[in-house]
């Protein structure tokens, strides 16, 4: 029998039964998607199909014997090649520290227009990490790529601000000069 997994209206795939138990006691399959097989009406949340995920039997780790290479991403156990893996999707990156910076700049030189910017792109960066956490990858992708765009446009409202202001004191300060020769 093979049920079909979705979650934010978009579906996972199809497994075998034996697989989507698997998947879902390690936490890939989470109680909150949805699964629909043949003989159900409408789709169901996991927790309603399967009951509650099967506590994990804790396993004695080997002695350690030497230094290993840190790990960057655990494998999920009971996870086979019959399907895509769940659990290895990147982060994308959320481009806070550049949003950041954008706004402090701009604060500096009063720069309204970059200031806007740059907020925004903190509130976009704020929402990758939380987008993502829910299985929104696209969600997430499409934020932190906003957040990039808006950063670096605030970076160059910034400069130009910057190069607008020190042309403006410049003639002024010009102007003033050869005002107090007369």
């Amino acid at each position: 029998m093979t049920y079909h997994i979705a979650r934010n209206n978009q579906q996972l795939g199809t497994f075998l039964k034996d697989e989507v138990i698997a998947r879902y006691n390690a936490g890939a399959i989470l109680p909150t998607d949805l699964v629909w097989t043949d003989g159900m009406a409408t789709w169901e949340p996991a927790s309603k199909v399967f009951g509650a995920p099967a506590a994990p039997v804790p396993a004695a780790p080997p002695p350690v014997t030497g230094v290993a290479e840190p790990m960057t991403t655990m494998p999920s156990p009971g996870l086979g090649a019959a399907g895509p893996s769940m659990d290895t999707r990147q982060r994308p990156a959320n481009n806070m520290t550049l949003a950041v910076v954008a706004t402090v700049l701009n604060v500096i030189i009063c720069n309204l227009l970059g200031l806007a910017c740059s907020v925004i792109a903190i509130v976009m960066s704020a929402q990758v990490n939380k987008k993502f956490d829910q299985g929104d990858l696209s969600g997430a992708q499409s934020s932190a790529k906003t957040s990039k765009v808006l950063g670096w446009v605030a970076i160059g409202l910034f400069v130009f601000g910057l190069v607008l202001s020190i042309f403006v004191f410049a003639t002024g300060m010009m102007e003033a000069m050869k005002q107090s020769r007369y």
